[in-house]
Formats: C-alpha cells, sequence, structure tokens
C-alpha cells in the first residue's frame, strides 16, 4: 500500500538564543511559523524488514532523518518488522534555516505511526522526536508556536497570515558550524509577546552568518528596502512578510532576477 505525505517548512520570525545547556544543547526563544513550501514523501510498504530509500537529491541518500526516524521508531515500537520504500521529493533547500530535515524526520514518525496502527502514544512520539533533533517536536504539533527550552517547550500561537518574500541562500549553511561561533551573552535578553508585537527584536544568528556569507548579506540588504527583513534559523534565508497578497507581488517584482526571490505563503 501507498502513502503519500506532505513535510512543511517553517521560518523563525525571530530567534533568541539564552544560554548553553548542561546537556549541549541551547535554551532558545523563538516563533516557528509554518509556510506553504513541502518536500514530499511517499511511502510503500513491503513484506520483508528492508528499507529502500531514494530521494531527488543523491547527498541525501546516505545521511538524512528520515532513516534515523525510522529506526527509533522500530526500537520503542518492538515492531520486528519494518520494510518500507521511500521516495523524497526534495523541495525545501538544504541548509536554508527552514527545517527541512526536521520537518522530514517528524512527518516520518506521524507516517509510521499511521501505518503500523499507532503502536506508540503521543508522549512516546515526542520523546522519540527530541532525540532525532531539537527542531522535530514542533513539526510533529503541525501547529505555529512559540518554542522555548531546547526546543521542547512548545506553546501554540495564533498568527494571521502572511505572505512571504524569499531570497534562498546559495549555500548550505551547518547549524553546527554557526552555533560554534555564537558568543552567548553573561546575561541573556529575554523577548516577550510585546517585543513580538512591537518588531523589537532579532535573530542572534544573522550577523555572523552575514560575516562568514557576503551573498546572503547582499539578499538581506536588497529586502530591507522592502520590509523588515529577516533571517530563519541558523541561516541561508531572507525573507519580509507582508499582510496581504497585494503588497507581496509588488515586493517581489521589485528584486533582481538573479537573486531568483520568491513567494510563499504562511499555513
Amino acid at each position: 500500500m501507498k502513502y503519500l505525505y506532505k513535510s512543511p517548512a517553517k521560518v523563525n520570525l525571530f530567534l533568541n538564543i539564552l544560554r548553553k545547556r548542561a546537556d549541549g544543547f541551547h535554551d532558545i526563544q523563538s516563533i516557528f511559523q509554518l509556510i506553504n513550501l513541502h518536500d514530499e514523501l511517499v511511502f510503500k510498504t513491503r513484506n520483508d524488514d528492508i528499507i529502500n530509500f531514494q530521494c531527488n537529491v543523491k547527498s541525501l541518500k546516505k545521511d538524512n532523518l528520515i532513516i534515523k526516524a525510522i529506526h527509533a521508531y522500530k526500537r520503542v515500537s518492538k515492531i520486528k518488522s519494518i520494510g518500507l520504500d521511500i521516495f523524497l521529493n526534495k523541495h525545501i533547500p538544504i541548509g536554508s534555516g527552514l527545517g527541512g530535515g526536521s520537518s522530514n524526520a517528524a512527518t516520518t514518525l506521524l507516517a509510521l505511526n499511521e501505518i503500523y496502527g499507532h503502536k506508540i502514544k503521543p508522549p512516546s512520539l515526542y520523546k522519540i522526536a527530541l532525540s532525532l533533533g531539537s527542531d522535530v517536536p514542533f513539526f510533529l504539533n503541525t501547529k505555529n508556536a512559540w518554542v522555548e527550552g531546547k526546543g521542547d517547550v512548545i506553546t501554540k500561537i495564533f498568527l494571521k497570515p502572511a505572505w512571504f518574500v524569499m531570497i534562498f541562500g546559495k549555500h548550505n549553511v551547518s547549524t553546527v558550524d554557526i552555533y560554534g561561533l555564537l558568543k552567548i551573552p553573561d546575561e541573556p535578553s529575554y523577548y516577550s509577546y510585546d517585543d513580538y508585537i512591537n518588531n523589537n527584536f532579532q535573530n542572534n544568528f544573522e550577523e555572523i552568518v552575514f560575516n562568514k556569507y557576503p551573498s546572503i548579506k547582499k539578499s538581506h540588504d536588497i529586502l530591507s528596502n522592502l520590509g523588515n527583513a529577516r533571517m530563519s534559523g541558523t541561516g541561508g534565508t531572507i525573507f519580509v512578510s507582508f499582510d496581504s497578497l497585494e503588497k507581496a507581488k509588488s515586493a517581489l517584482s521589485a528584486i533582481p532576477k538573479s537573486q531568483k526571490a520568491f513567494l510563499i505563503k504562511s499555513l
């Protein structure tokens, strides 16, 4: 039997790093907003214990969170045999700060739970997700959220519909590398919801990424002429949000063709 799932991307409306934890992770504050940019995952069940994974991006065939999610699910569910033909059609750029890998992992867990009769209850599924990566639990909920802790404190939040003009970076930005360059202040600054409403916030990684990748800084400068330009996650993608399609289209038309900008709606 064949199953098709959409695996959505997200943007960080801001990203505030508070401190490094004893477990090696970081405490953060962020708002994650889902956007209408998806990877597609197709699962076809087999009658053996073989996982056959294919992808339109060759680099992901050997190293991806989908396979890790399957092994973790199998271990916790104690299902003796999981056989699947899987095809990942990748649309979310790799290393773009849009959470594509984390989304793929969460979508895989949700898919397996449906295919194999909900063998794992939500709390245990959540623990598996967190073991795979800090952003994975968010994608399990499939709702916009204010995210804290190491990504494990998730509060659903209402966000008005938005249209994003986005420029994807030309580089696969490594989250590990960018975190390694971050200097964490002794006294962290906390953001409130009022700060978000008043646009009094930032992404702590912007300066680091802009210094390392001048082309991403250039994209930010271009979009800054059109609105409050921001970077998502640890980088790659620069975006400006608009409250109407008409405003977004107007902004898009003003961007040089060489920047390859896209118009993407929130979910």
